[in-house]
C-alpha cells in the first residue's frame, strides 16, 4: 500500500519508493552537470517552507549584468507525510504558500517553468552536488506550561539531524548559510561541531579544511510584500571564519538588492543570532506593553488607540509605537524571545533569565483569554453559545497560521463548552488545530451567531457594513472587535441596529 502526503487543497502524492529514489539520484547529477555546463553555480534550500520555498526563488531569479543567471537551486523537502506534497507542487510551477502578493505566483512561474533553474528533489544526495546550502529548516520554541514562557526550551533534534545530513555529504568547500533563527550560539555550539564530527567521519582533514558556516538571518514578512521582505529588504550577516564571510558576502550580494540595502556584517555570528532574536523581542515587548494598557483603557473608558494615535505624532522617538489586537502571532515574535532565554541558560550556561522578554511573551500569549474576558462581560456563560471567529490567520491579509492567537482564542472558547466556527479568506487548512474547518464562505459561519469576534483585519472584513453581517446572521449578536478596524461609525450603526459592542483596548464604547 502506497503511503501518500496530501496537500492542503486534499491532492494525495505518493511518497517515493527506492526505485523513485534511484532514478531521481540519476536525474540530479544530469541536471547539475548541464547547469554547471551553463557557468552557473549549484546551490541548496534545506527546507522550503514559508521562508525556504521563496527565498530558493529568489536565488534562482538572481541574474548578472547580462541577465544571466548566477545559480541553479535545489530545493529539499523530507519526504514525510506532512511535507512532501510540496516537491510536486513547486515542480509544477506553483507556491506551496498562499499570499496576498502577486509576485509569488509570477517568480515561481517564472523560475521553476520558464527559467528551468529551480526544481524541488526530498534526495538527500542532493547536498554533494552543490556549492552553498542555505538551511531554512523549522526550529520552534516549545512552552510546555500556558502562560510560562520562562519554561520554554528549544529542541534542537531535527535542526542538529539535518546539519548531520549535510556534513555526511557536503563536498568540503561548501558554504552552509544559516538562514533559519536559531538561538544564540548556534552555528558555533552547534553547526560548526556537528559539521567537524561528520567531517572527521569521513576521512576530512578539518584542520585544513574547516567547515565553512556563515548565518544571516531573514525578515520575511508573508504579507503583500512576501518576496520584496526577502530581496529588496535589509541584511545583517557572519561567519565563523574569513572565507565563509567572503563567501556569504559574495552570495547575498548576488542574490539581495544590495544597491539599496546594503548589508551590514557582524563581528561572529554569536552577535548575529543574538540579533535576531533581540530583534524580535524588541517588537514583542512594545506590543505587550500596548496590550497591557488597553486593558488599562478600557477599564477607565478611555479608546487606547486613539491615545497611541497622539503619542505616535512624536517623531523620532515614539512614532514606532505598535498597536494593540487580539494577541501576538507569527512564527517569530511568539517563539524568539524563548529561543534566546533558553540560549542564555542551556548554551551559555549563565545564570538568571532575560526578565522582561519573557514578561513579555506571557502578556501575548495569554491575551487571546482577555477577549474572552470581554464577551463574558455581556456573556457569563458560554456554554452552547455560537460564535463566529472571523480570521485565524496570525496576520492581517495573509494565510499564515502559525501561533496565530486564534488558535487560543478558539481552544479556550471550546473549553467553555461554546460552539465556534471560524472564517477566513486566505486559509484553506489550519494545521495547527486540525479539528477545525476554516470556512472561506461567511454564510457557512455567521447565521444564528450570538458572539462575532472580528479576530483579524483581513480587508474583506473591514469592507462588511453592519446590515450586511446582521442580515447574514439574522440575529443581534454582540460585536467584539479586536483589530480596530470599526469606526466609531459603524459601531454605532451596529449599536443602532440592536446589537451590543466591544473591543481590544475601546474603553469607550460600553
Amino acid at each position: 500500500m502506497l503511503n501518500f502526503s496530501q496537500a492542503p487543497d486534499g491532492t494525495k502524492y505518493p511518497i517515493p519508493t527506492e526505485e523513485d529514489n534511484a532514478r531521481e539520484r540519476e536525474l540530479l547529477v544530469k541536471i547539475t552537470k548541464e547547469q554547471r555546463a551553463l557557468g552557473r553555480k549549484i546551490v541548496a534550500v534545506q527546507g522550503l517552507g514559508f521562508v525556504g520555498c521563496v527565498m530558493a526563488t529568489v536565488v534562482a531569479d538572481a541574474t548578472d549584468k547580462d541577465g544571466n543567471p548566477y545559480y541553479f537551486v535545489h530545493g529539499h523537502q523530507r519526504a514525510s507525510k506532512r511535507s512532501f506534497w510540496k516537491v510536486p507542487v513547486i515542480n509544477s510551477g506553483v507556491p506551496p504558500v498562499s499570499s496576498s502578493d502577486p509576485e509569488v505566483p509570477q517568480i515561481f512561474h517564472r523560475t521553476v517553468v520558464e527559467k528551468k533553474n529551480f526544481r524541488a528533489t526530498s534526495e538527500d544526495s542532493v547536498y554533494s552536488l552543490v556549492d552553498i546550502v542555505v538551511v531554512d529548516i523549522q526550529l520552534d520554541a516549545t512552552k510546555p506550561s500556558f502562560g510560562e514562557a520562562e519554561k520554554g526550551y528549544c529542541d534542537l533534534f531535527a535542526f542538529r539531524e539535518g546539519i548531520r545530513t549535510l556534513g555526511q555529504h557536503i563536498r568540503p568547500d561548501c558554504l552552509v548559510l544559516v538562514e533559519t533563527t536559531v538561538p544564540p550560539g548556534t552555528c558555533e555550539k552547534v553547526v560548526k561541531p556537528i559539521l567537524e564530527e561528520e567531517f572527521t567521519k569521513r576521512g576530512i582533514d578539518i584542520v585544513a579544511n574547516p567547515p565553512l558556516v556563515a548565518h544571516s538571518y531573514e525578515r520575511v514578512m508573508p504579507g503583500a510584500k512576501y518576496v520584496a521582505s526577502i530581496r529588496d529588504f535589509w541584511r545583517v550577516f557572519s561567519g565563523v571564519n574569513q572565507k565563509s564571510i567572503e563567501l556569504c558576502h559574495e552570495f547575498l550580494s548576488n542574490v539581495l538588492n544590495v544597491e539599496e540595502f546594503p548589508l551590514t556584517q557582524l563581528d561572529n555570528t554569536n552577535a548575529s543570532e543574538l540579533a535576531k532574536t533581540m530583534e524580535n523581542t524588541y517588537r514583542a515587548v512594545n506590543i505587550a506593553l500596548t496590550l497591557e494598557w488597553a486593558r488599562f483603557a478600557e477599564q477607565i473608558g478611555v479608546d487606547i488607540f486613539k491615545v497611541r494615535d497622539a503619542i505616535r505624532k512624536r517623531k523620532g522617538t515614539h512614532d514606532n509605537m505598535l498597536r494593540p489586537s487580539l494577541g501576538v502571532g507569527g512564527y517569530c515574535l511568539t517563539k524568539d524571545p524563548v529561543l534566546a532565554n533558553w540560549a542564555m541558560q542551556t548554551l551559555f550556561g549563565l545564570e538568571g533569565t532575560l526578565e522582561m522578554a519573557i514578561r513579555g511573551v506571557n502578556i501575548n500569549d495569554t491575551m487571546p483569554l482577555h477577549t474572552i474576558e470581554i464577551i463574558k462581560t455581556v456573556i457569563p456563560e458560554l456554554r452552547d453559545v455560537n460564535v463566529a471567529v472571523l480570521g485565524v490567520s496570525y496576520l492581517e491579509n495573509v494565510g499564515d497560521t502559525r501561533h496565530s492567537p486564534s488558535k487560543t482564542l478558539v481552544e479556550f472558547l471550546r473549553k467553555e463548552f461554546a460552539k465556534v466556527l471560524t472564517h477566513d479568506p486566505y486559509v484553506e487548512a489550519w494545521p495547527e488545530l486540525d479539528e477545525s474547518k476554516v470556512e472561506s464562505d461567511l454564510k457557512a459561519v455567521l447565521p444564528g451567531a450570538d458572539v462575532v469576534v472580528f479576530a483579524v483585519g483581513h480587508d474583506q472584513y473591514k469592507d462588511l457594513s453592519p446590515a450586511e453581517v446582521l442580515a447574514i446572521c439574522g440575529t443581534k449578536p454582540l460585536i467584539v472587535d479586536c483589530s480596530n478596524f470599526l469606526s466609531d461609525e459603524k459601531i454605532a450603526e451596529y449599536k443602532r441596529l440592536g446589537c451590543q459592542v466591544r473591543g481590544v483596548g475601546k474603553g469607550h464604547i460600553v
